[in-house]
């Protein structure tokens, strides 16, 4: 009797010892209390660093400028950041001068050395599956070798260049095809990703980046530059099962720099286009101007007006509040508005050198 107890014990406390530890919760490795906001991508000075990483939290309403060095031990970054973006767990930096990309985990935490091979002059990226797609510019001032980079996210490095002449911008995927922005040719390249044949759609002016509505279709920035000028700025509609440009909606002074300047807000009602007006001594003023996609048209008049040195602007999905970004020079404090969907000023911060856009991590 007594050793049949001992046996019953030992077995009770086999199984509490069993459940306890499938009952232990692994800890979360990211966990969004220390993840959520808004991260502001600060450019610096071309050529001379200066890049860093502000986190907005706008729960707390509290700003840490340099919060990439502030997570990695005071390292700098030591290239210019042109864009960043989330994927599968890692952050995508994609930098300039040093050309390379720089990955981090959600916790800003640099791992892995940044990536420099096969990547010329990169500028913006976008990811399917386990492949990241890089525009970059290449090295010829013509942009005649600009291409795509296909990079596996996986082994690390470039598989292929598909070759896309024309200075890829903006990039973007929709039913099953990769579409780049082109801003040194009048077009909109269409990549098959199944076979990797490059098409065009024919534009009436340059183009720069996308928003995707929630049919898969898109909606792509006509510009003018110094190179290649153009009346018919604004935003063109492109139906991506067609692939023909159906509709043009004219709007002037559409911002020719690089950065956030056309983004949309959570439910895509409406999209935001930077516009801007340059004086004879090089001062940027600029205003956003609000698209109503039910109706098909601009705004009559600008939703926020009068930003010395705008830069770039991003809209917050949790609450469609716009940030706008401006910079009085490359190596100076840059700014950051916060305006209500209705456009109502509410606070600013100061941020990093010339912010040229920000994305958002929960």
């Amino acid at each position: 009797m007594k050793k049949s107890f001992i046996h019953f014990s030992i077995l009770l406390f086999s199984v509490v010892v069993l459940n306890s530890c499938n009952k232990t919760e692994i800890p979360d490795p990211f966990p969004s209390e220390e993840i959520e906001g808004c991260y502001v991508i600060n450019y610096g000075n071309w050529g001379s660093g200066g890049a860093s990483i502000s986190k907005y939290d706008y729960y707390s309403e509290e700003v840490t400028n340099f919060y990439f060095q502030a997570q990695n031990g005071g390292s700098e970054i030591f290239s210019n950041i042109q864009y960043g973006y989330e994927y599968k767990d890692s952050v995508f930096l994609v930098g300039n001068v040093a050309d390379q990309l720089i990955t981090v985990n959600p916790l800003f935490k640099q791992t892995v050395n940044g990536v420099s091979n096969d990547l010329e002059t990169p500028r913006f990226c976008v990811a399917t599956e386990d492949y990241l797609y890089i525009s970059c510019w290449g090295t010829n001032s013509d942009h005649s070798a600009s291409y795509i980079a296909k990079y596996n996210i996986v082994t690390r490095g470039v598989e292929t260049k598909i070759m896309v002449p024309g200075g890829p911008e903006g990039l973007e995927i929709a039913n099953g095809k990769l579409y780049a922005a082109l801003n040194y040719k009048d077009s909109v390249a269409v990549i098959n990703l199944s076979n990797e044949q490059v098409s065009y759609i024919v534009t009436p002016a340059v183009t720069s980046y996308f928003v995707k509505d929630n049919s898969d279709n898109l909606y792509v920035t006509l510009i003018s530059t110094w190179s290649d000028f153009s009346e018919d700025t604004g935003i063109g509609y492109i139906n991506t099962v067609s692939d023909q440009l159906e509709e043009i909606y004219i709007l002037e002074n559409v911002n020719n720099g690089y950065g956030s300047m056309i983004q949309a807000n959570a439910d895509f009602s409406k999209i935001y286009l930077v516009t801007a007006i340059t004086d004879a001594n090089w001062n940027i003023t600029g205003a956003v101007a609000e698209f109503n996609v039910a109706k098909k048209s601009f705004n009559t008049e600008n939703l926020i007006s009068d930003i010395s040195g705008i830069s770039g602007l991003a809209v917050n999905p949790k609450n469609d509040n716009i940030y706008v970004f401006s910079a009085q020079s490359t190596t100076g404090v840059g700014m950051m508005q916060i305006y209500s969907e209705t456009g109502e000023y509410k606070k600013e911060y100061e941020v990093g050198a010339f912010p040229v856009g920000a994305f958002f991590l929960d």
